[in-house]
């Protein structure tokens, strides 16, 4: 990470400019190493307090916290647009409108997973024993987040922490540091001092939040720092979440809704100006609609307003940051020095970091837009004769995010669904999953093991901590020292498993004979 983020390394604080126009943005101050280790210190004592705090009280400052959010949903709508680029309707439906109701879906899937569960220990195996599960939280919890979704990507690790008991330290990406700042500022307003604060920095500033004695982490980003962020962690036996890049396939299939499936599929392709891990980038279409398809395709995708700035209505917006632009622009180029046909946009627009969407036609793997993350406004297209062509071509992929399949014959797609290599495979849509916190976002090979969403994501936040009480007052039989009639006892026990009953009825003799004879040897006359 020091070696692979550390622009910012020699100066106070974070310069940038807004991508709708490139104007200066205010300067945000980088946290220096003493600051992230005070931060982390201030979490632990806060959370001490916090996770003895009832779970009724703290979903009730939450909610507080959340509708406060909403209250002043206009001012993140602003930062949203000016740091990250985001227009009102896309910063308002994809992020700002999002708190409460994420909060609430969190609390149905925490409340019953922290509650004290009892073992299911057999009287028979375990005679005079009893216990119980509680769940603890692990602590500390330091989320390094990405620049793509600002604030909702807090909602997913932050409110399940805080919820199980943590306190949390985020580190945003020095791309979008202002959203995560309105983040803590409003959630705070209604909780104990400390719960939830920030650091600011570059790579060099998560690196040293993962040094700072945090217990557990949680990590969204790009599959490079991804493997970093996991080797700090390990080292320090940190468990480590990591939810990383996508490359993400859709397949359509000759019997699918052409027309809502090219709107499907245009949708998903640029949200977020294709700025999304779960984003589709790559289409493989049968060959026989494949004409039909790429028309609808580019009709569609050359009718969106991109510009310009000042227009409050636009469907999609500037990219986050030059460097992002910068590998659109050259995929997009050795796509079409490799053969790939251009049927709409290819080129800047505007005063700011502004691309048009764009369309690619004939494309094939040999192409940087087909084996790459892009992370852009492009829809590249593979024509392809089978479907057993297309799983081949979707599952060549370095990575396994998301999947989906456009057909009408949905018995085929569950079974087609079940070749592919990805966490999540959607039919007739694609990675709205990402937006329900009871449904898991995992994914496999370079997209990490990472779990967001749903109950399987708890033990990032959480571990079980068991309890047992022995009401026995004699010594258990297998105790010291060993005897022959242990051995007698250990093939009885074996004989009732397999079922042979009669047996059985010999053991608490042999029972109660083996625990006189350790009591006697340890000088019990009882």
């Amino acid at each position: 990470m020091r070696n692979a983020h550390n622009t910012l390394s020699e100066t106070d604080t974070i310069k940038r400019h807004s991508p709708v126009d490139q104007h200066v943005l205010s300067q945000i101050e980088i946290s220096s190493e003493q600051q992230i280790v005070q931060t982390a210190q201030s979490a632990r004592a806060a959370q001490q307090q916090w996770s003895r705090i009832p779970f009724r009280k703290r979903v009730k400052m939450l909610k507080e916290s959340s509708k406060e959010m909403l209250k002043w949903r206009n001012e993140i709508l602003d930062i949203l647009r000016d740091e990250s680029g985001k227009y009102p309707i896309e910063g308002l439906f994809s992020e700002a409108i999002a708190p409460l109701d994420q909060l609430l879906h969190w609390i149905k899937i925490v409340r019953p997973y922290i509650k004290r569960k009892r073992l299911p220990i057999s009287s028979l195996s375990f005679p005079r024993k009893k216990g119980y599960i509680e769940i603890m939280p692990r602590g500390v919890v330091g989320v390094i987040a990405p620049w793509n979704y600002p604030l909702a990507n807090l909602f997913r690790p932050v409110f399940p922490a805080l919820l199980c008991g943590n306190s949390v330290v985020i580190k945003p990406s020095e791309q979008a540091p202002r959203a995560a700042a309105w983040f803590v500022e409003q959630i705070s307003k209604h909780l104990p001092d400390g719960i939830v604060q920030c650091v600011f920095g570059d790579g060099i500033a998560g690196e040293l939040l993962i040094k700072s004695g945090i217990d557990s982490l949680v990590f969204t980003g790009s599959t490079r720092t991804g493997r970093e962020v996991i080797s700090l962690a390990a080292e320090r036996m940190i468990p480590c979440s990591a939810e990383m890049g996508g490359k993400d396939p859709a397949i359509v299939f000759s019997d699918c809704n052409l027309e809502r499936t090219v709107a499907g599929i245009v949708y998903w392709a640029l949200h977020n100006v294709g700025q999304n891990c779960g984003a589709i980038e790559r289409v493989y279409v049968m060959e026989d609609i494949a004409d039909r398809f790429v028309e609808l395709l580019a009709h569609g995708v050359s009718r969106l307003r991109t510009s310009p700035p000042e227009d409050p209505d636009i469907d999609i917006g500037p990219l986050n940051n030059l460097k992002q632009l910068a590998i659109v622009e050259h995929h997009v180029e050795d796509a079409l020095e490799k053969g790939a046909s251009l049927l709409c946009g290819g080129t800047r627009s505007g005063s700011g970091l502004w691309y048009e969407p764009t369309v690619l036609d004939h494309c094939n793997h040999r192409m940087k837009i087909m084996t790459e993350e892009t992370f852009g406004p492009v829809i590249p297209v593979v024509r392809v004769q089978t479907v057993d062509e297309a799983i081949d071509l979707a599952n060549s992929s370095l990575f396994g995010l998301t999947a989906s399949l456009w057909t009408a014959n949905s018995r085929r797609a569950e079974t087609v669904a079940k070749r592919l290599e990805a966490g999540t495979v959607t039919i007739n849509n694609h990675a709205i999953t990402g937006a329900m916190p009871f449904a898991p976002w995992t994914g496999v090979k370079g997209s990490g093991y990472g779990i967001t969403n749903s109950v399987y994501s708890l033990s990032a936040f959480t571990r079980p901590k068991t309890y047992l009480l022995d009401n026995n007052k004699m010594p258990d039989p297998w105790w010291f020292p060993f005897s022959h009639n242990l051995i007698e006892t250990g093939h009885l026990l074996a004989e009732i498993q397999l079922g042979t009953f009669k047996r059985a009825l010999k053991l608490p003799l042999v029972l109660s004979k083996r625990k006189k004879f350790i009591s006697e040897f340890y000088g019990s006359k009882k």
